[in-house]
């Protein structure tokens, strides 16, 4: 790795800084105060319904779970909270005698998973 130029560093902490100010500026002082100040949002704090849809599917095809990811606004990235339902839904069905087959697809045409 190249090293960075002697002041490159400096000039990257005094941009930063500037950024920093002219967000808290534009806050006004008093709302860090109460801390309702904007927090950073991690996708896993988001929780919606059918990111993960679990199919049993029937007659010929009996044993076969098909997982489909259904993240279309998060092109199917995986997030904490959908790692945690594969897992559990995973766990569930590696108990179940029935299940022979399970399948992870994608429920968002044309997007598989984002990285």
């Amino acid at each position: 790795m190249a090293a960075a130029a002697p002041g490159a560093l400096g000039a990257l902490r005094t941009v930063g800084v500037r950024l920093v100010a002219a967000c808290c500026a534009r806050l006004g002082p008093a709302a860090w105060a109460r801390g309702t100040a904007p927090r950073r949002g991690y996708s896993s704090e988001v929780k919606t319904e059918d990111e993960l849809r679990v199919r049993h599917l029937e007659e010929e095809n009996r044993g076969i779970v098909v997982l489909g990811i259904n993240r279309a606004y998060g092109k199917n990235a995986l997030s904490k909270n959908l790692l945690k339902m594969l897992s559990k839904a995973v766990d569930a069905l590696k108990s179940d005698k029935k299940v022979r087959t399970i399948i992870i697809r994608s429920e968002v045409p044309g997007i598989f998973c984002a990285e």
